[in-house]
């Protein structure tokens, strides 16, 4: 199902729920107002049919609205009028004296049957209506005749009492077909209304969707600049958006990363791969077996191999897959090592090592060595040697901390934030025939990463590079 149909059919569902229970709540509660009117009228006239005692021994008069005297036909039509029935079939009234019997009643029904089976169990207390300020008190209830539904009302004082019962459908009769009426224009008039609505919703919230579906299809792979626009969007929407941008400029970078990583390692590779064709092809040319340059092989198989190997160990910490094996390892003995190796294979290098004993971690000690080795060749490579290299290494409450510092020639704010790109070596001017793949800081870095430490550049004097290393401490 489409998005704009689900939202058209939810649309027109609520509308016509919302519609069913106003309609439902709202017949309710007239229902309930009109009984409650009903009652009202029902004692009422109850009350104003009261016989009237003019003399002691005269035959009380039955009245209503004054003096003018109802009886028989007249009374019941009366009523019929009063209290809004069709016909007299659909009315009950029975009056009755205690010293002059049965004043009048209904034709063709036993009221007085039906007045005896009644539970009397709800009255209401009426004002005070004759000289003497006796209270009377009306009591109506609701009962079933002959399959319908009917509301009686009973007053009882002065040695009489009137009883009057209607029939509740026929009350209620016309306020149905009043209903009725009004249903068959509101209902279609509600749906054309809801149809309407629906549709102005769903075309309302498919708009912003189908700008965001047009701008994505701008993005393809040869082309990952593009962003989506969110200066007109709702705030749901711009959530959305701000994900949507923030994972292309992820790819963005990715595949930039990418594509100068492949670039640079063709590269790199080439240079070793052309040094050891010439060689072999100039053995093949010479024929003479002599010729060939076996220490130089060596050395252009050895270059090709640890790029190659570095280049592994990358790959591996991009994918997170960088296999550890862990043991525990003493970086003081370790750096003992790495620096007394140093010292012999530089006798103008000056070092000021400050390393704290027994500096433990977990760790696989052939990355380790290797990550402490590559920053350390890079010393070795790049530093001002008679000016001095700094060795610090000491444990805080959480890690191991290994500072390695050296002078060196200055360099600039944008070299320093590139030193840990992949294949990058600086300026060519400060090369000055130094070897080496532009690899070394970036698989440090990541080896301390796996480690679940880092590897950063400390900020300070354009001659000076300062690495800080951190690595968790074996707790």
């Amino acid at each position: 199902m489409y998005f704009r149909s689900r939202i058209f059919a939810i649309s027109i569902l609520t509308v016509s729920a919302v519609l069913a229970v106003v309609i439902t709540l709202s017949w309710s509660r007239i229902m309930k107002v009109e009984l409650d009117h009903l009652d009202s009228r029902l004692c009422m006239e109850a009350k104003r049919i009261m016989p009237k005692f003019d003399a002691i021994d005269s035959p009380p008069e039955l009245t209503i609205s004054g003096d003018t005297e109802l009886s028989g036909i007249r009374l019941i039509d009366d009523l019929v009028g009063k209290l809004r029935i069709s016909s007299p079939d659909q009315l009950m009234i029975f009056v009755e004296s205690t010293e002059h019997g049965i004043l009048t009643k209904s034709e063709g029904a036993e009221v007085q049957q039906v007045i005896s089976s009644l539970n009397w169990g709800r009255a209401d207390l009426l004002e005070p209506t004759d000289k003497n300020r006796v209270n009377i008190r009306c009591q109506f209830v609701f009962f079933e005749h002959q399959q319908n539904e009917w509301r009686a009302s009973f007053i009882h004082a002065h040695h009489t009492q009137s009883f009057i019962a209607v029939d509740v459908a026929s009350t209620t009769s016309e306020l149905k077909s009043t209903l009725r009426e009004v249903l068959i224009v509101v209902i279609p008039l509600s749906f054309l209304l809801s149809i309407i609505g629906a549709w102005f919703i769903a075309t309302n919230t498919i708009r912003p969707i189908k700008r965001l579906h047009k701008s994505m299809d701008m993005v393809t792979q040869k082309d990952l600049s593009h962003r989506l626009p969110e200066h007109k969007e709702d705030k749901e929407f711009k959530v959305l958006i701000d994900t949507y941008n923030t994972m292309l400029n992820r790819l963005e970078e990715s595949f930039q990363q990418t594509s100068r990583f492949t670039a640079d390692a063709a590269h790199e590779l080439k240079t070793p791969l052309t040094v050891l064709r010439g060689k072999l092809e100039q053995a093949v040319i010479s024929e003479d077996s002599s010729q060939l340059d076996l220490n130089a092989i060596l050395d252009e198989v050895g270059q090709l191999s640890a790029i190659t190997r570095k280049l592994l160990l990358l790959s591996q910490a991009d994918s997170g897959s960088m296999a550890l094996h862990l043991e525990t390892i003493n970086i003081t003995d370790l750096l003992d090592e790495l620096t007394s190796d140093m010292e012999l294979l530089s006798d103008e290098l000056v070092l000021h090592c400050s390393i704290e004993r027994e500096l433990i971690t977990k760790g696989d000690i052939v990355l380790l060595r290797q990550l402490l080795n590559n920053l350390l060749v890079n010393v070795m490579r790049y530093s001002l040697h008679e000016k001095g290299v700094t060795i610090h290494a000491s444990q805080n409450e959480s890690s191991i901390e290994v500072l390695i510092s050296n002078f060196c020639h200055p360099i600039s704010s944008e070299v320093r934030s590139q030193l840990f790109d992949r294949f990058y070596r600086g300026q060519p001017e400060q090369l000055q025939g130094i070897s080496g793949s532009g690899l070394g800081l970036s698989l440090a870095r990541e080896i301390a990463r796996a480690h679940g430490g880092d590897l950063t550049l400390e900020p300070g004097k354009k001659d000076v590079v300062a690495m800080r290393l951190l690595l968790p401490i074996v707790k």
